[in-house]
């Protein structure tokens, strides 16, 4: 058939179909395509960065150098401004400690005064004779709460005033309810010191009450201090119809502390 016959019987052109294919197994991959994606960082310039499209809008971002800069720089600014605001509550601490309820006297009581040992943890439960620092530690430990976290991180109680408080629910001016309180010291204050259990007149109904609130903050895993001259197991017994069931939650909310020595007061 000689040039004439069909192209691929021609020697030379299967020469040249084989070099051809040859070059094409053998060349090297041709570089990527751009991505349309990636584009010089907005803050250094150099590297790639990602390019955000909302609808219309289109965000250039930046590089993974300068995104963690920017992480680092706004990480120190957060914590400069947690600084001056603790500093300003520091600086208003006597204020703080007014609105939280601490009456006037124990307004200076901190760790650093406390006459004895204070634990580095505050402790769910302290007890001891009268005048041994009870509400002095009470009171230290909420002052670091306030400092810490702000005037609505914590609140001082007397147990006589709570129950001075729920019976002023019951004019029928009141604004407020005896559930609303039960919900604002139960469910919403974060720190709540109860000081001087067992201060109050018993009955059924106080019973009721205070295991009602501690169950709740228990429940709650909320924060709480209680300071008491009675021990744990005079509570079982002055609260006879719930004094067990008071125990139980006041051991399974945290430490218990028992103090000793005279009455500071007399010395």
């Amino acid at each position: 058939m000689g040039d004439k016959g069909y192209w691929g019987e021609c020697p030379a052109c299967q020469a040249e179909l084989t070099q051809t294919r040859m070059e094409a197994t053998t060349s090297p991959p041709s570089p990527p395509a751009p991505n349309p994606a990636l584009v010089p960082c907005r803050r250094c310039g150099k590297k790639e960065a990602k390019v955000i499209v909302i609808g219309e809008t289109r965000i250039v971002g930046l590089c993974e150098t300068c995104q963690g800069a920017v992480d680092a720089e706004r990480r120190e600014a957060e914590a400069q401004q947690a600084r001056r605001e603790r500093a300003g509550r520091l600086r208003n601490i006597d204020y703080l400690l007014a609105v939280a309820g601490v009456p006037l006297r124990w307004r200076s009581c901190a760790r650093e005064n406390f006459q004895g040992r204070a634990p580095a943890k505050a402790p769910t439960f302290i007890t001891g004779p009268v005048g041994t620092g009870k509400t002095h530690l009470a009171v230290a430990f909420l002052r670091e709460m306030l400092i810490e976290r702000g005037a609505e991180a914590g609140r001082f109680l007397r147990v006589v005033n709570l129950f001075a408080e729920i019976r002023e629910c019951f004019r029928r001016d009141s604004a407020t309810t005896e559930m609303g309180l039960l919900r604002r010291y139960g469910d919403q204050v974060y720190f709540l010191v109860l000081d001087d259990l067992g201060a109050e007149k018993e009955t059924e109904y106080v019973e009721q009450t205070l295991y009602d609130l501690i169950d709740r903050r228990y429940g709650n895993m909320l924060p709480t201090l209680i300071t008491s001259n009675l021990s744990l197991e005079e509570i079982a017994e002055h609260y006879r119809n719930h004094g067990d069931r008071l125990v139980s939650r006041i051991i399974g909310m945290g430490h218990v502390m028992a103090l000793s020595g005279k009455d500071h007061r007399v010395e």
